[in-house]
């Protein structure tokens, strides 16, 4: 049932997508109000139109263009979408594809037919959906069948079309493609081939020659060291001409800085007959850093900032069988509800902060350190060198706990209590908690304040 209301969800979040689009277009070409079209769209949203002066860098840009359209063109619009598909780039962003069938009924019976394909970015604002950008274009008449532009146009009569010429027509094409282009050999390290103004200016560069220079004419000493396997990986797939590829990672900027970068290319072949790629590079720094935040609150426990048990469980299972041997404690403080009656909840809240942080200081960074929930808190170590000092520890940490309790809560009586395992065989996160539970309980039912650890296979 939980998989059928996932499903269903998706399916409506889908729809409300389609619909906030179907309604831009209603407002704009059929009813033709301008203030319900700008009602649609984000302070800084952006559009490319099919004009050649139909550029818009924020919503006033766009308001201005659109009020001279329908001053000059104030008849309806009537429309017909086809074609339409949509992927959810992060969690309520979304990006959309669809073509457009336009007809306009013009006097003595006479009708106008426009055709354009249209891409979009939206994204959730509380109950609506306000769009981010919007790249309106016709197919060329004069571009060739699977010719892809600008490559080929780019590449031909070689000879007579100098690098500095290969950047000016980049520019002019970089002005209706939302992103930086860049280009380079299929050869060691990717030696550069051309990069236009846009991505220079995306990086924090004045000119190429300074870029060059930076990066020592080779593209990959501009990818995070972290990512450069990864995308010499990629690379490697794409082996025949007109190979696309689309990958994601990050790219250094001149101040040393690093932005998250959507690439999506195609291999080719260079002016000068070499093998080449080249590819339009999109910004999706905000993107990422919005998805690593979503991911970080579903997997950290709210107060203390340390893992939930979600959290918990997925790093655990990652690291299960890193070390020939590992040990899983899990923590309670006996008598709390004393103190959150005797004290008060802040109080409490306070008490488990103390515990967490006490945690992190005693642990190891590698160590993992979560709230079950309540006041349980589990620790796993992997790699377990040394047993005997890690139990030094935990009672450190239990007379630790028990001197502030007697300091700030004594009425409360409480105490911390620990039981755990010590073993080499890999086990799943359940079978890990349902073991040391049943340590736990016996410490909690017979002594109260102390720890226990089962030695297991």
């Amino acid at each position: 049932m939980q998989g059928e209301s996932k499903r269903l969800t998706d399916i409506t979040k889908e729809n409300a997508v389609y619909a906030a689009v179907n309604e831009f277009f209603q407002c704009y070409l059929t009813e033709r109000d301008a203030d319900r079209t700008l009602a649609l769209l984000a302070e800084n949203f952006y559009s490319i139109g099919t004009g050649e002066g139909e550029i818009a860098i924020g919503k006033a840009d766009f308001e201005q263009l659109l009020r001279t359209e329908l001053s000059q063109l104030p008849p309806p619009i009537l429309y017909t979408i086809t074609d339409y598909t949509q992927k959810e780039l992060t969690p309520d962003h979304w990006e959309c594809f669809c073509n457009v069938e336009t007809r306009i009924d013009l006097p003595d019976g006479v009708q106008a037919f426009y055709r354009m394909r249209v891409t979009a970015s939206l994204h959730k604002a509380g109950n609506h959906y306000l769009f981010d950008t919007f790249h309106a274009s016709t197919a060329s008449q004069y571009q060739e069948e699977g010719e892809f532009f600008p490559l080929q146009f780019i590449s031909r009569n070689a000879k007579s079309i100098n690098r500095e010429t290969q950047y000016q027509l980049l520019e002019l094409i970089g002005q209706i493609m939302p992103g930086g282009i860049i280009g380079g050999y299929m050869e060691d390290g990717f030696p550069l081939y051309v990069a236009n103004e846009r991505l220079l200016s995306m990086a924090g560069y004045e000119n190429c020659e300074e870029f060059e220079a930076d990066i020592h004419n080779l593209i990959i000493n501009s990818v995070h060291p972290d990512d450069r396997e990864y995308v010499k990986a990629e690379m490697a797939k794409i082996l025949a001409p007109s190979d696309q590829y689309e990958i994601r990672y990050r790219m250094k900027k001149k101040d040393g800085s690093y932005i998250w970068v959507h690439d999506i290319g195609r291999r080719t072949v260079a002016a000068d007959g070499r093998d080449a790629v080249i590819s339009v590079l999109i910004d999706v720094s905000q993107q990422v850093r919005t998805q690593t935040s979503l991911e970080h609150e579903a997997l950290s426990d709210p107060l203390t900032g340390i893992y939930n048990r979600k959290g918990a469980q997925m790093r655990i299972e990652e690291t299960m069988g890193s070390g020939p041997a590992y040990l899983f404690f899990m923590l309670d403080l006996d008598n709390f509800k004393r103190v959150n009656d005797l004290y008060g909840h802040q109080e409490g809240d306070a008490v488990l902060c103390l515990v967490a942080d006490q945690l992190m200081q005693t642990f190891r960074k590698t160590d993992i350190i979560c709230r079950l929930g309540g006041d349980e808190f589990a620790i796993f170590i992997p790699d377990c060198q040394d047993m005997q000092a890690i139990q030094r520890k935990v009672q450190k940490l239990i007379d630790s706990y028990y001197e502030v309790a007697q300091r700030h809560w004594s009425l409360s009586q409480s105490t911390m209590s620990v039981g755990g395992i010590f073993s080499r065989r890999m086990r799943t996160f359940s079978e890990l908690y349902q073991l040391a539970d049943e340590v736990l309980y016996k410490v909690k039912n017979r002594e109260k304040g102390h720890c226990r650890l089962r030695i297991l296979n």
